[in-house]
């Protein structure tokens, strides 16, 4: 089974639970509409593994959707493992980050409201809003298809190569490994998806924010 979901066409997630890359392939084809891979300019894109899907069935789907125009949202895309968990989190982090390789994705499927904490040792998609008062931490990368204004670490807690992508970037507070930014400064009136990253100027960090397509 192949399906494909979108957020305001800005987003395509494709869903993967086979294994034969001719026939997932095959079905994305009868699934998109010609007329969707003429468009202008770059989709971002990310799948979700469904499953036992081998890490070449993956990879092929990537090839062909780069082929296509489209552009890889996280840096690698490989099956989940492991659960979400939501909890209220300690205030000192007690993780081991030579596990966090950011090869793992957890997707969640609704709002965060105040108050809620997601943590995951992997990449996080939110497919939803984050709003004030919510948290998401992750090992990898953090991507909000929606309105980030709660609070956004990725590359919990040492990871600087992360990224935080969100449709409508308006946060409390980002964090990217140890590395802090307010949430002021940002054009209310810009509602372009932005991707913010660590860079470093005159031998410090700080946290960039840039147009992501």
């Amino acid at each position: 089974m192949v399906n494909i979901k979108s957020k305001n066409l800005l987003v395509l997630i494709v869903e993967i639970d086979e294994n034969d890359p001719d026939m997932v392939i095959q079905k994305l084809e009868e699934k998109l509409n010609i007329s969707f891979f003429t468009k202008s300019g770059e989709i971002p894109f990310l799948i979700k593994p469904k499953g036992n899907v081998k890490p070449e069935v993956i990879e092929a789907v990537i090839d062909y959707l780069v082929q296509k125009g489209f552009t890889p949202l996280l840096s690698s895309e490989r099956p989940p493992k492991g659960e979400r968990r939501e909890k209220t989190l300690p205030q000192e982090p007690t993780i081991d980050i030579d596990r966090f390789t950011g090869s793992r994705t957890e997707v969640i499927h609704r709002n965060l409201r105040s108050g809620q904490i997601v943590e995951f040792p992997g990449d996080v998609v939110v497919i939803g809003d984050v709003n004030p008062g919510a948290e998401v931490r992750a090992a990898g990368n953090v991507i909000v298809l929606g309105e980030l204004r709660g609070i956004a670490w990725a590359g919990y807690p040492g990871n600087k190569d992360a990224v935080i992508v969100a449709l409508k970037m308006k946060p409390q507070q980002l964090r990217i490994a140890n590395i802090f930014a307010p949430g002021e400064g940002l054009d209310d009136r810009d509602n372009t998806p932005k991707k913010a990253k660590v860079v470093q100027e005159n031998g410090h960090y700080e946290i960039e924010i840039e147009p992501l397509l």
